[in-house]
């Protein structure tokens, strides 16, 4: 595959997907109104496709969507990814006709409102689309613009103030809220899809911005960075396990309104069974860290509101992820109960300041779907990335992609028989012995460097110091020409 790549060089993708235009000046007021209603904005169905960095004909499309052989697809053109950051990724084993996962990634300037200052941005974002692939399709197309839209709402002199330590708002508090907004207007966008079924998708977004990595997600797609010889998350998998409080909590304080007497939000330490009526049980109710005794009562029957642990874990036993875009049509199986009240579309999200870290070219961040997460853990994707990362040839552009190619090849492992199987340590020492089935989802990962914005973002700074050094000299000159 590697064969397809033409030169890389280090530009970036253009303003958006959509050929976006900043607007001009007379059009800010109308912007401003349209933030400010947090109307969803109508949006057409559009057929499907992949990300259009991928560069992909509607015939490769096509062979990329081959089940049997899941063909791990790159860029045809390293280069029209934001520092060449590596992309890779492969459909299902059957899962669904097309792969539902999507990314983008977009470059520009921001253009503030009440300054003539324009910052530079970079965006990426990851979407893991469930019962169909078009939810996560229209979070593609728009999300990127919803979040500038909201972005530009920011004063700018509290942007670009971050030094004030005396500010009673810091600019990284408004970019955070910048963001959860657009998660909700994102979420309001595609429920008019929910008609029709509609499905849902996760989603991550990682925004580079004066200076600062601000990483967002919303389910259980999954961004960690890798930071010389660690690594963390920087966003947290959201599943019936993970928010069962939250989750419970809602369905007890509206039980009569949201679980219409089918469910409960009780936790018991093991199934109520009918055999056990009137006897004393475990049980704890929301919030909860102990346990108590109660007598079980026929109403403790009811099915449970979460069910299951971890990966396995249902919110009314149908859906395994309790935060992202759409599922607005969702019912529970033979009871007609709507899910939506207890998903939610806010972002959890962190800010990073590059200029506390000692980067070098090496330290990257990944954005992945469950697809790799559910098989491959944090500490052996970034042991896999930099073992890729550490050489010095091919070229830097060449090993973020392939990195990303490894992770992807360790996640869906090789077919056995009729089996995706992952190898074993043993079977790189020529053991032909299989231990576990790797993933059959969709597989999708993002390698994005983070030493190219932080020299990009030291020259902007150095470009604007000297831009007001001579704005304050000309406006000397100026006066002492006048005396």
């Amino acid at each position: 595959m590697l064969g397809r790549f033409k030169s890389a060089l280090m530009n970036a993708v253009g303003a958006s997907e959509l050929g976006l235009q900043y607007p001009n000046d007379s059009d800010n007021e109308s912007i401003t109104d349209l933030i400010n209603s947090n109307l969803p904005i109508a949006v057409e169905t559009k057929p499907y496709s992949r990300p259009s960095f991928l560069g992909l004909t509607n015939e490769e499309t096509q062979v990329s969507a081959d089940h049997r052989v899941r063909p791990i697809i790159v860029p045809r053109d390293l280069s029209r990814l934001p520092w060449c950051a590596g992309y890779a990724e492969c459909i299902n084993a059957g899962k669904s006709t097309w792969n539902e996962d999507q990314a983008t990634a977009m470059r520009g300037d921001l253009k503030l409102l009440d300054s003539s200052t324009s910052i530079p941005y970079i965006m990426f974002s990851m979407f893991d689309g469930h019962a169909g692939y078009q939810v996560a399709l229209t979070a593609r197309l728009h999300l990127h613009r919803i979040i500038l839209e909201r972005l530009m709402a920011i004063p700018g002199d509290i942007l670009l103030a971050e030094d004030n330590e005396a500010a009673a708002i810091k600019g990284r508090e408004l970019i955070i809220g910048a963001i959860e907004l657009a998660y909700r207007q994102m979420d309001q966008m595609v429920e008019q899809q929910a008609q029709k079924g509609g499905g849902g998708c996760t989603a991550l977004t990682v925004l580079f911005l004066n200076g600062r990595l601000y990483a967002a997600g919303a389910g259980d797609s999954r961004t960690i960075l890798v930071l010389g010889e660690s690594e963390r998350a920087l966003t947290r998998d959201h599943t019936p396990d993970s928010e069962s409080n939250r989750v419970r909590a809602l369905g007890f304080l509206k039980s009569t309104e949201l679980l219409k007497g089918h469910f409960t939000s009780l936790e018991f330490k093991k199934r109520p069974l009918q055999r056990d009526l009137g006897q004393m049980v475990l049980y704890r109710e929301p919030y909860m860290t102990g346990w108590a005794y109660k007598v079980l009562a026929y109403p403790d029957l009811r099915l449970a509101l979460i069910s299951g642990q971890g990966k396995r874990s249902r919110v009314m036993g149908t859906i395994g992820v309790t935060r992202g875009f759409g599922d607005h049509g969702l019912k529970a199986a033979n009871t007609g109960v709507s899910i939506k009240p207890f998903l939610s579309s806010q972002p959890e999200v962190q800010c990073l300041d590059l200029e506390e870290y000692n980067l070098t070219e090496r330290d990257c961040i990944i954005m992945a779907t469950d697809g790799l997460w559910d098989v491959v853990s944090d500490k052996v994707a970034a042991n896999l990335l930099r073992k890729t990362l550490a050489p010095e040839n091919p070229s830097l552009e060449y090993r973020l992609t392939m990195g990303a190619q490894e992770l992807v090849q360790a996640a869906r492992g090789r077919l056995v028989g009729r089996v995706w199987r992952l190898k074993s340590e043993m079977q790189e020492n020529g053991d032909d012995e299989i231990l576990s089935m790797a993933s059959v989802d969709d597989i999708s990962v993002m390698v994005v460097p983070l030493y190219p914005y932080l020299c990009e973002h030291r020259q902007w700074v150095k470009t604007q110091q000297q831009e007001r050094r001579h704005s304050i000299n000309s406006l000397q000159s100026s006066s002492n020409d006048a005396t």
